[in-house]
């Protein structure tokens, strides 16, 4: 065999053992952006101040309530039962670095929790309380990781929390607002106390029953392929 011919076979091997090793890397860097990606879109971005979520409730028993709200795009009502005299929201907030911002990273928010809770304290102590998770569960916990890393080349400038609570009374609706510094609270009289399911009243730019973005199909299937090879 001609002497030429085996060094073309030894470079091309060679050539496909330095590529094989870099596709991997390319694939991991990949599918570890995906995973960011569908993570990062259960935050909202924040502009001007506007309403992000709208409640109301009605009494089931003492110091119990069924709380109906709705938020996302307000497409789908959810209902939960709480204890207590007041209820609680909670919101995780996303502040970037003036730098980031320029290359279109606005502060974000992510509604987190609704609970109940006691005006009382001893009440909040020793009575019964109930909390529901409001985001859905992530493969990759970005929020930790942020949490872990604050180093000079983090984009981030702040992660923290925001609650705002009001007393669940049958007679209003609670509209919650976020802003650039976390979330406050308004409230109107109900046309009808007694119809608990009839405060959605924000008008919303969206179409229900429309197909999702581009984005939220990339998380949608992001998010399936890490819960399949979860243990």
């Amino acid at each position: 065999m001609p002497l030429h011919t085996v060094s073309d076979r030894s470079r091309t091997m060679i050539k496909r053992i330095l590529i094989l090793p870099f596709l991997g890397v390319v694939l991991l860097v990949g599918v570890f952006i995906l995973m960011l990606t569908a993570n990062l879109y259960t935050f909202h971005r924040l502009t001007d101040e506007s309403p992000i979520a709208e409640l109301s409730f009605a009494a089931t028993g003492a110091q119990q309530y069924r709380a109906t709200i709705a938020y996302g795009d307000f497409c789908k009502p959810e209902h939960y039962s709480l204890d207590g005299d007041q209820w609680r929201l909670d919101a995780l907030f996303l502040k970037w670095h003036p730098w980031a911002n320029l290359f279109g990273l606005d502060s974000m928010y992510r509604i987190e929790r609704l609970g109940g809770r006691y005006r009382d304290t001893v009440e909040e102590n020793t009575s019964p309380r109930l909390a529901h998770e409001l985001h859905p569960e992530q493969g990759v916990d970005l929020a930790a990781m942020i949490s872990r890393y604050t180093g000079r080349l983090s984009p981030v400038d702040t992660l923290y929390g925001s609650s705002v609570y009001e007393d669940m009374e049958e007679a209003f609706v609670y509209r919650v607002y976020r802003g650039q510094s976390g979330l406050l609270v308004r409230k109107a009289r109900r046309a009808d106390p007694a119809d608990d399911g009839g405060g959605m009243t924000i008008d919303i730019n969206k179409t229900c029953a429309s197909e999702p973005g581009l984005l939220r199909r990339m998380a949608t299937f992001t998010e399936g392929l890490v819960r399949a090879g979860a243990p």
